[in-house]
Order: structure tokens, then sequence, then C-alpha cells
């Protein structure tokens, strides 16, 4: 992948201080996404006896998103109802998460709604695109995380984008970031997600999913931008058929998206989304 501006990414995180640290049981299941053979029985053992990321999994398991038909009382049984490698998607969303406690300007209730809706979007789109769930969900939960980066470095200059924004594209509101801070959210978050050891593919879906290209080195960065735009539509409320009607014909046909079987996706995330804890 193209490097970000050096100079801007490194002026922004030294603004921002100390990097967002996570739990090192998130950062070792972290580098397990590139080994798909990975034994992950010890670290599950180990997230057992951090109380606080076994919570915050836990309420996740428990929020809807999930579609665990039952109460999840214990780590070992979300192993159960929904599987080792969920597992490790829910202790990786709750080590994210829970890295960034208090952002300047940012409702985090209201972001992390968002991002782990367009995370299971993601996740869903590319089990019907034959693509790798696990890197969609990442990349989808992932996708606006440089924005925080962003808020508390340079808290003034972010609440001016945000302002700004507010109506615009996510292509317009990177043109805008690049014109104040030289860089972007998506360059921002990509640079966070190589520090935080994130494989090559997910970074470069951060990087690139405000405006995706054709190449075939772009299907993660389509996948995320197309989730992106749907979770935003079904938080306002519109009917799945209509989103898929709104949505890039070409980006549907480049991740090999369409007809009733979408609508039906989307339809399945509306409904999960809209039983799920609103206080996540």
């Amino acid at each position: 992948m193209q490097p970000p501006p050096a100079n801007a990414i490194e002026r922004l995180f030294a603004a921002a201080g100390q990097l967002p640290t996570i739990p090192r049981v998130v950062q070792k299941l972290i580098e397990t996404l590139r080994d798909e053979d990975a034994n992950l029985q010890p670290l599950i053992a180990d997230i057992r006896t951090d109380p606080t990321i076994s919570a915050r999994v836990l309420r996740l398991a428990n929020s809807g998103f999930y579609g665990t038909r039952r109460s999840v009382g214990s780590i070992d049984e979300a192993v159960t109802l929904i599987g080792t490698r969920a597992v490790r998607t829910l202790v990786i969303s709750a080590g994210i998460s829970g890295s960034f406690p208090k952002v300047p300007g940012v409702d985090l209730q209201v972001f992390w709604r968002h991002a782990m809706l367009t995370a299971n979007v993601a996740a869903t789109l590319a089990k019907r695109a034959g693509m790798n769930a696990e890197y969609a969900y990442s990349a989808g939960l992932m996708h606006r995380v440089g924005q925080l980066m962003i808020h508390i470095a340079f808290p003034r200059i972010a609440d001016e984008i945000a302002r700004d924004c507010q109506d615009l594209s996510v292509g317009e509101r990177a043109a805008t970031e690049l014109a104040k801070l030289h860089t972007t959210h998506c360059e921002v978050g990509a640079e966070l997600a190589m520090r935080w050891n994130f494989p090559d593919d997910i970074a470069q879906a951060l990087q690139h999913y405000s405006q995706p290209q054709a190449g075939a080195e772009d299907a993660l960065a389509r996948l995320t931008h197309l989730a992106a735009r749907i979770a935003f539509a079904i938080g306002d409320g519109i009917p799945a058929a209509d989103i898929v009607g709104s949505l890039d014909a070409g980006l549907l046909d480049a991740c090999g998206l369409s007809g009733a079987p979408l609508v039906e996706d989307i339809a399945r995330c509306a409904e999960q989304a809209a039983s799920s804890d609103p206080g996540i």
C-alpha cells in the first residue's frame, strides 16, 4: 500500500500523545488474524481472567448484533453459542472501542453503534461475496477510527471539519481533511491499524474506503465503502430495497452483490440493529 504523508501523520500522532492502548490479549488476537490455523484456545482462556474485557465481550454478545437467541452469561457459553472465531471478533471489538474512553466533541455511543452496524453489514456482505468476513468486520469496525484520532490531536479543527462536512459524502469529507490537515481520517486510521499490527489488507481498506478503485487490491475497500453507506441508510430508517437501489451499481457488481439476496441481507442487519442494546 502507498504510505500516507509521513510528516502530517507523525505530527498528528505526536499531537495526540500516547497511542491508544489495547490489552495484550487483544493484541495477540489481532496478530492471529493472519493465520487461519492459529490456536485460539489459550488466548480465549486468558480472556476469562480479564474481568473488564470479559464484561465488554458479554455485553456485545448480548447486544443483538450477533444473533444469539438467548442470554450469554460467560465466555465459555459465548464460545459454545457463536464459536471461537466469532468470540475473537467480539474481543477485538471490545478492545478497540475500549481504547477510546473519552474523545472531545464525539458522542462515543453514537460513534460505536454506527461502527458496530457497519462491521456487521460488512461481515454479512463478505460472506455473500465469498470474502474474508473477519477482515471485513475489522475494516467496518475501524473505518472511521481515524476521525477519533483527529479529534484527540486537533479538537478545534476536528470540530470545524465535522460542522462543515455534516451533509457531505465521505470522499468530500476526506478532501476537506486533506486541505486542513494534509492527511485524512482514512490515512490516519490505516496508520493506526498498522501500529496495532492488523493485517495489511485491513489497513489498505481503511486507507482507500472513501474512494475505492476498480482494482482487485481494493476489494475490501469497496466492501467497506458499501457497508458504511448501508449502515447510515439503515440508521435513517430507509427500507432495504430502497437502500440497494441507491447504491453504486458498479461497486455492487465488482463485489458480486445484487438482487433479492442483498435486500434480505440488509433487512436482516437492520432487524438486528433495531433489536440491539442502545447502550453499546
